[in-house]
């Protein structure tokens, strides 16, 4: 038996307001744990209205190219406010391919300042990304804000 897999390339690009349908299609692929992580809120799916603001405020996707999945859109990335708050989500079967970290590294190179953090206190993998941005060079200090119950708040400078 022969495989035909053909090769997955992923791409980043500014969103726009064309991409609602998608970036819903995203949302209902994730589990309740990742969106969890990422509104901090047991409620699921945020109304299409707002995410549809989310999409005009300088947010980021990363959309999968070639094989089965040509075309998805499979995370997105936003800062909003100033000092700029960061906010990732990446679809469950598309973690641990370094997509929030390349999310991650586009927002933090493309921040006009410092950057706000609000990670849970669970999320290891933020943690190893905020790290690994440290140990690269794209971000400097990060120093220790706050804590409102498991919800960890960082200062990220560049």
């Amino acid at each position: 038996m022969m495989l035909d897999i053909e090769p997955v390339v992923v791409t980043v690009r500014e969103a726009t307001a064309a991409d609602l349908d998608e970036v819903l299609a995203m949302h209902r692929r994730c589990s309740r744990e990742s969106l969890y992580r990422r509104y901090v809120s047991g409620a699921g799916t945020p109304p299409a209205a707002l995410l549809a603001r989310l999409l005009t405020a300088g947010t980021i996707v990363a959309v999968a190219g070639g094989g089965l999945h040509d075309g998805r859109l499979v995370a997105m990335a936003s800062l909003v406010g100033d000092p700029a708050e960061a906010a990732i989500l990446v679809e469950d079967a598309w973690q641990r391919r370094g997509i929030g970290t390349l999310l991650a590294h586009r927002l933090a190179v493309t921040a006009s300042g410092k950057i706000l953090a609000h990670v849970l206190a669970g999320n290891q993998p933020a943690a190893r990304t905020i790290r690994r941005l440290q140990s690269d060079g794209t971000l400097g200090a990060a120093t220790f804000i706050g804590r409102d119950g498991s919800l960890l708040t960082w200062l990220l400078e560049k």
